[in-house]
């Protein structure tokens, strides 16, 4: 009994407290990064403005800055180009200054925002942001692919905050946030609102080929009608889809969550990824169980074969995995759901991330024994966001996936 009440101290202990290290790197530009995923990270979105494209970029700096040492710390320039293939057809470039024009800051968390006039008959382009931390001396370029000439709701309209100045470039929100959606000439638009309560399934293991059983359809469990311009709060944690014509194929998708996510932190909701390092066996003991504390305080417990420091290091080091998940991956479901967050949360950081316009290639090297090995994430079209990926699945991952899962279930996993 004192194992188990030991073990489930450690899960609530290690829930309720902030990873040590947060920021993580999002997957960039074709040219090939080493910048590993936990050590900077960035998002972005854009918004037409008439001439010219305005693109936001959020960027995780790791500390907290004053105004005047974000434009000391950072060098930033962008460089415009056709699409991903032509990175030899520079259309146009400019250094970024920052200000507090175009610059804020919370807590560490840097959203700043730079416009790029509009070529003559493009209709796309790709706008590759450098931006070099000079403290730390690490690098990111950030990749946004635009459109200058679009029909999409979501070219025109994102979600601000209260304030209405600063962008939401994460798809999701909590239910205690206050947000507006707008757009940059602050036209007065009617939104149908439709709010999808489900329950998402978790992404299929890298070696299972077969097509998982279509799953039930969506259904409305209600809608409501907003105005732009005006703050809202959304109070119930569920999917929402927001479109100013009920005819149009695509609108903007919104995941409200419950107040503490990126973090899991009850245990009815911890049990859920573990569905990645267990047997069928034990899932079904974790998602069925009537009593969630109980049933993880055991599992735990036995994976560890009673090792409480192993087990608490362990314990830690899954759960960051499974924040960073969320906080890179969210798309229409929660990120450690994706397929991009269960390869994430077992293998950790790629050393090479390669993009292009519809795929991302994630490459790792583990033991001698083994070559690079790659997990290839295609984009597929997703009427609530735009950065929807499917994993390309092989059943030869079993040779590395299953002793990547063995090395967590026997605390060997090292998080660098």
């Amino acid at each position: 009994m004192k194992k188990l009440l030991f073990a489930y101290s450690i899960i609530l202990l290690l829930a309720g407290c902030t990873a040590t290290n947060q920021t993580a790197k999002q997957a960039n530009s074709q040219a090939q990064s080493r910048v590993p995923l936990q050590r900077l990270y960035s998002k972005s979105k854009f918004l037409d403005n008439g001439s010219s494209v305005r693109v936001y970029i959020t960027l995780d700096a790791d500390r907290t800055l004053t105004l005047g040492e974000v434009s000391k710390d950072f060098n930033i320039s962008y460089s415009l180009y056709p699409d991903y293939s032509s990175k030899q057809q520079l259309l146009s470039s400019g250094t970024i200054t920052l200000t507090p024009d175009n610059v804020s800051e919370n807590n560490g968390l840097l959203t700043f925002w730079f416009d790029i006039p509009k070529p003559k008959d493009l209709f796309v382009g790709l706008a590759l942001t450098d931006i070099k931390d000079l403290k730390t001396n690490n690098k990111i370029v950030n990749d946004c692919l635009l459109r200058f000439q679009s029909g999409k709701v979501s070219d025109y309209f994102i979600f601000f905050d209260k304030s209405g100045r600063i962008p939401q470039t994460k798809n999701y929100c909590t239910v205690e946030d206050t947000v507006m959606i707008k757009s940059l000439d602050n036209r007065s638009q009617l939104f149908k609102v439709f709010r999808y309560k489900y329950e998402f399934e978790a992404a299929l293991s890298p070696m299972s080929t077969t097509p998982r059983t279509p799953s039930k359809s969506l259904f409305v469990d209600s809608s409501f009608t907003i105005e732009s311009n005006k703050p809202f709060v959304l109070s119930h944690d569920a999917l929402y889809y927001f479109s100013k014509d009920t005819t149009e194929a695509f609108g903007i998708g919104l995941v409200v969550t419950d107040k503490r996510y990126p973090k899991l932190t009850r245990p009815e909701k911890l049990v859920r990824p573990l569905i990645y390092m267990s047997t069928n066996t034990e899932t079904a003991d974790l998602y069925n169980s009537k009593d969630p504390k109980r049933t993880l305080d055991n599992y735990w417990l036995n994976i560890m074969q009673g090792n409480q420091p192993t087990a608490k290091r362990t314990i830690k080091a899954f759960y960051q995995r499974v924040e960073q998940a969320n906080k890179l991956f969210t798309t229409y479901k929660e990120g450690w759901k994706t397929d991009r967050g269960m390869v994430f949360i077992i293998m950790g950081d790629p050393i090479r991330i390669a993009r292009t316009k519809d795929k991302e290639v994630w490459t790792y090297t583990r033991a001698s024994q083994y070559s690079e090995l790659n997990f290839t994430f295609t984009k597929r079209v997703n009427q609530f966001v735009e950065d929807h990926y499917e994993l390309q699945r092989y059943a030869e991952y079993q040779s590395i996936w299953f002793p990547t899962v063995e090395q967590w279930r026997n605390g060997d996993v090292v998080i660098k």
